[in-house]
């Protein structure tokens, strides 16, 4: 496949397009499959993915997208070492790297797309093997060209920590996919079929993310000895972990077993339809980078509490209720303000809809596309 005259050369690092960690799969998934749709023509696109995907990659993308496949080894040392030299190979002017950008020197414009760097200020989240392996996306930014931040949030904390200066950094919201949509769009079947493979009831408050400290869960299901309705029970959608252990003995502690539901990793369709049927979500973390599954529960037409930590505030806007995340009294306030109130509760539905429609992610594309285009004229 040869590129095309006159049209510049980019490549973007696709490698979790198919497979990898849950949030950087459902991010590379919608933003490459944008940045395809709206290039417009002005570039020769080339992917990077792992080769095992290459067939099914020649079915799914248009024909004039370039794949470049590489060995399933770590996203650090195939960025560093394999996909600068296939950028030269290729006569790339820039690159779009996930999290850790390669280092070779030469013309080649190194665009750092980083996810987050909590690690940097709250390490107590993390394993001492973790921050070891993330520390390097640092020293790798330091020497990259550009750096795209997902918040303001994000943005301020590269800065703060020396990874990048304020001319060099963009920040590029999020999107939210286009399948997540309220209760109504689903037939009663549909609806009935989903809950009852779950073991779901027809009312409960529900978290989505990572079973991990930083996630806070263990403050939220103290929380449930406290909300007045002691019948609306907590659904946990997410990977177990070494800390669902700890969870499931404080649920026991407490002999409230028959009030929370942990469903372990569930498929994108089923989890949007998890999301729909929610009476309340609730999001408890301490710290995020963005937080996109509070927006995903407002696309659903869910009410959403949230922590006032970090990026959350900026991400969420008005269209939140805010709680203290160390206080699971005032957690359980705020669920039983949202269940005791329906003006309110109706408020920040309409809210949370309008909210969530901001964020779309062809405006993603876009913003990244221009970024790049114009370090490639530079």
């Amino acid at each position: 496949m040869s590129n095309t005259p006159n049209k510049i050369n980019i490549g973007i690092d696709a490698k979790w397009f198919f497979s990898g960690p849950p949030s950087g799969n459902m991010v590379v998934k919608n933003l490459v499959s944008e940045m395809i749709l709206h290039n417009n023509g002005r570039f020769n696109l080339h992917l990077f993915i792992p080769s095992k995907f290459k067939r099914q990659a020649r079915a799914l993308f248009p024909a004039d997208v370039k794949l470049i496949g590489l060995p399933r080894i770590p996203n650090l040392l195939v960025n560093q070492f394999l996909v600068p030299f296939e950028a030269i190979r290729h006569k790339l002017k820039a690159v779009l790297f996930q999290n850790f950008a390669g280092t070779w020197p030469g013309k080649l414009h190194k665009i750092a797309y980083i996810h987050d760097v909590l690690f940097l200020d709250y390490p107590e989240y993390y394993t001492a093997t973790e921050r070891v392996y993330f520390n390097q996306m640092k020293r790798l930014a330091l020497r990259s060209d550009t750096v795209i931040a997902i918040s303001v949030s994000e943005k301020e904390r590269l800065i703060s920590n020396k990874i990048s200066g304020s001319l060099n950094t963009h920040v590029v919201y999020h999107g939210i996919d286009q399948n997540f949509k309220p209760r109504g769009f689903y037939s009663d079947t549909e609806v009935r079929s989903v809950l009852n493979n779950y073991g779901l009831p027809a009312r409960y408050l529900l978290f989505v993310g990572r079973v991990n400290i930083r996630k806070n869960l263990l403050n939220l299901v103290k929380a449930m000895l406290h909300i007045g309705d002691q019948n609306i029970r907590l659904v946990i959608a997410g990977g177990r972990n070494n800390l669902t252990d700890e969870l499931e003995t404080l649920i026991a502690m407490h002999n409230i077993s028959d009030r929370i539901v942990i469903t372990g990793h569930v498929p994108e369709a089923d989890l949007r339809l998890i999301y729909a049927c929610a009476t309340i979500f609730c999001f408890p973390s301490y710290a995020e980078g963005f937080g996109l599954p509070p927006l995903e529960a407002m696309k659903c037409g869910v009410p959403v509490i949230v922590s006032d930590r970090t990026a959350m505030p900026e991400v969420c806007g008005e269209a939140a209720i805010y709680i203290d995340p160390d206080n699971p009294r005032d957690i359980a306030l705020k669920i039983d303000t949202l269940l005791n109130n329906a003006d309110l509760y109706n408020e920040k539905v309409a809210k949370g809809l309008a909210h969530a429609g901001k964020f779309v992610w062809s405006r993603s594309a876009q913003q990244i596309l221009t970024i790049m285009e114009e370090a490639c004229v530079n």
